[in-house]
């Protein structure tokens, strides 16, 4: 077949397809100028970030940019918190009633724990995590270091102590894009281990 032929004959092909057209609604509703998605639900999740500062390294962030903790008397595995009662005043358990869902945290490590009330808590490499109540505002760590036994939780679940955190791959492979204020980002594409 000539090339004209061949491409009055595609041509033909696609009049007849388009004319033979389905009478369903695609998903999503009507697709006018071409195909439409819709937004991700994203309602029945609970979101979580990273952020870097030079002292710190790179460390998990609820959704309003408070740093998540972790206890030292807690065990990570099988996950059990050991703050209840005054403790967990103070220290607010990060809850998992939603499915968690993070930028810069490998999903396989976020889990849930049931606490003893029944609430759900989130948990990162089998550790609880928490926010502290004194923390009010983006950046803010007044619970870093606390008692010897509170420190700021690093994406791969591990703990931030001084400075950066031990084992925190994010701090050894990624060089800070901060000044120092806590910016909430995405990592690197392609960032070993995540």
């Amino acid at each position: 077949m000539r090339r004209g032929q061949a491409i009055t004959a595609l041509a033909a092909l696609a009049v007849s397809l388009t004319a033979c057209g389905s009478t369903q609604t695609p998903p999503g509703g009507v697709a006018t100028g071409g195909l439409q998605a819709e937004p991700a639900d994203l309602g029945d999740t609970n979101m979580y970030f990273i952020a870097n500062t030079d002292q710190m390294g790179w460390f998990v962030t609820d959704a309003d940019g408070l740093p998540l903790y972790r206890y030292d008397k807690d065990v990570p595995k099988p996950s059990k918190s050991n703050c209840e009662g005054e403790c967990a005043k103070a220290w607010k358990p990060v809850l998992a009633d939603k499915a968690p869902m993070a930028t810069g945290v490998d999903p396989i490590s976020m889990g849930v724990l049931t606490r003893p009330d029944g609430t759900k808590q989130l948990t990162i490499a089998g550790w609880p995590q928490y926010t502290y109540a004194e923390d009010r505002t983006a950046g803010d760590m007044k619970g870093q270091g606390k008692g010897g036994v509170w420190f700021v939780t690093a994406p791969n679940g591990a703990k931030i102590t001084g400075g950066k955190a031990q084992n925190n791959s994010r701090s050894s492979t990624t060089p800070s894009t901060s000044s120092g204020s806590g910016n909430r980002q995405a990592p690197p594409p392609g960032t070993p281990g995540y």
